[in-house]
């Protein structure tokens, strides 16, 4: 297939149309054709919901005629419209899972192609009345955790063992965070927690938003959520790999160079058998998610944009 995107703008447009009519028909489509078009449609995680939803806007106004949907049901979720052929392609918020990509081998006989698109961060967050400005990662495992398998002696469970003071020194820890459903989940799980297990009262909520709400009306509550969207009553926590190191706040330099102990790329992951060119609908996208354009919508949206875009 030719490089349509290093032809100029307005041919780019009419080729994606024509190769949506006859690349996958075979034919041009007849007036009266009942039978559908290929549809390009994007499974994956909540919490790229919003940054999913404005790609999709700018895409379709630079291509209109493309047939295009987007179903955000949570990277679990997304991968199993990857695995039975429901999606094109998977926005996922974490690395696949080893099972997870066995999972696709077993069945294709191939591993899925996986492209990072952006950056993020799993931001930790009090309300802005709460003093705590930097925390640790055994620390978040004795307040976060049932286990503690980072070795902490004993679990923190009011601010005051975090050398708070006054009214809510002596106020319980009210710990939550994004649901199982999310890319966030496991990444919190695996470093903060060291793959240990959640104390029986922490509250897992569906998305970002619902997290900093929650946080936004009451001071003794920690959380993690998308270091993306930052409610104005709250506030984010630096975070340090250990007791006694360095407490790194989730800045755009922070972490896309991996030095904020929390950071994450966030990716497209897509089934293209080997020795196969990727369809025009869908390398369309992908080429679009990757300029220039495409990152700034990232970057505008609070996300980390890649270093080089196209």
């Amino acid at each position: 297939m030719p490089d349509i995107f290093r032809l100029p703008a307005r041919f780019q447009i009419l080729l994606v149309i024509l190769s949506t009519l006859l690349l996958f028909t075979g034919r041009p489509a007849a007036a009266d054709s009942t039978e559908p078009l290929p549809t390009l449609t994007l499974s994956g995680s909540t919490s790229l919901a919003n940054l999913v939803s404005l790609w999709a806007d700018a895409f379709r106004l630079r291509y209109p005629a493309i047939p295009f949907s987007v179903a955000d049901s949570g990277s679990a979720v997304g991968l199993e419209a990857l695995l039975n052929g429901s999606a094109n392609a998977v926005l996922l918020s974490t690395p696949l899972r080893k099972h997870q990509q066995q999972r696709f081998i077993d069945r294709y006989g191939y591993a899925p192609t996986v492209m990072p698109v952006a950056y993020d961060g799993v931001a930790i967050f009090v309300n802005r009345l709460n003093p705590l400005r930097q925390i640790s990662l055994p620390q978040l495992d004795a307040i976060f955790s049932r286990t503690r398998r980072c070795g902490a002696d004993k679990a923190i469970q009011r601010w005051a063992e975090l050398g708070l003071k006054g009214e809510l020194a002596q106020q319980s820890i009210a710990t939550l965070g994004l649901n199982a459903d999310s890319g966030a989940y496991y990444l919190f799980r695996s470093k903060a927690l060291c793959g240990g297990d959640f104390r029986t009262d922490f509250q897992a909520m569906v998305g970002p938003g619902a997290v900093q709400a929650a946080i936004s009306h009451n001071r003794a509550a920690i959380g993690f959520a998308s270091s993306s969207q930052i409610d104005p009553e709250l506030h984010t926590v630096a975070v340090a790999r250990h007791d006694n190191g360095t407490a790194i706040r989730p800045s755009p330099e922070a972490i896309r160079s991996g030095r904020y102990p929390l950071a994450r790329s966030l990716s497209i992951a897509y089934n293209l058998p080997p020795q196969q060119d990727m369809s025009p609908l869908l390398r369309s996208f992908i080429e679009f998610v990757l300029s220039v354009e495409g990152q700034d919508i990232a970057a505008r949206a609070g996300y980390v944009r890649l270093a080089r875009p196209l």
